[in-house]
């Protein structure tokens, strides 16, 4: 086992994120729940499965982390496909009976299927994600999240 670095930001450190901590997805989803409440920036997910139009699974597919896009990513159409690689920025929240209601009333879950899927997840973390970048496709212009 190697060490692992975590880039932690430092007062005054400038970051376009604001994320209190820069993780790899494997670290990351190795203690997901330490980071509750923060805003945290993910790279190299790569994304397992879709459940309906907002959110999606990451991480290897025996033990998927649910990833829930923020509002603005919804209602910006934010596109998300399956094997794609990706480097998330959001809120890790622990999911909630509130919670899974409040995505319901948002239209996140289009059959009784995915809303049964997502139940699984409560009292375990998700991110809640107000940035997806796809790391392959950012040029000189990887600041804007791709909502433009």
């Amino acid at each position: 086992a190697e060490p692992t670095e975590v880039v932690i930001a430092e007062e005054g450190d400038v970051r376009s994120s604001g994320a209190s901590a820069i993780l790899d997805v494997a670290d990351f989803l190795g203690d997901a729940a330490q980071y509750d409440g923060q805003l945290i920036e993910v790279t190299g997910a790569r994304v397992a499965s879709r459940l309906g139009p907002q959110a999606f699974w990451i991480g290897p597919d025996d033990q998927p982390f649910l990833v829930k896009m923020g509002p603005e990513l919804v209602s910006a159409g934010q596109e998300i496909l399956v094997e794609q690689t990706v480097n998330l920025t959001g809120m890790v929240w622990i999911m909630s009976d509130s919670a899974h209601a409040a995505w319901e009333a948002q239209g996140a879950f289009p059959s009784d299927g995915d809303r049964i899927v997502a139940e699984f997840a409560i009292g375990s973390p998700f991110l809640e994600a107000t940035e997806i970048l796809d790391p392959s496709a950012a040029g000189g212009d990887a600041g804007t999240g791709g909502t433009d």
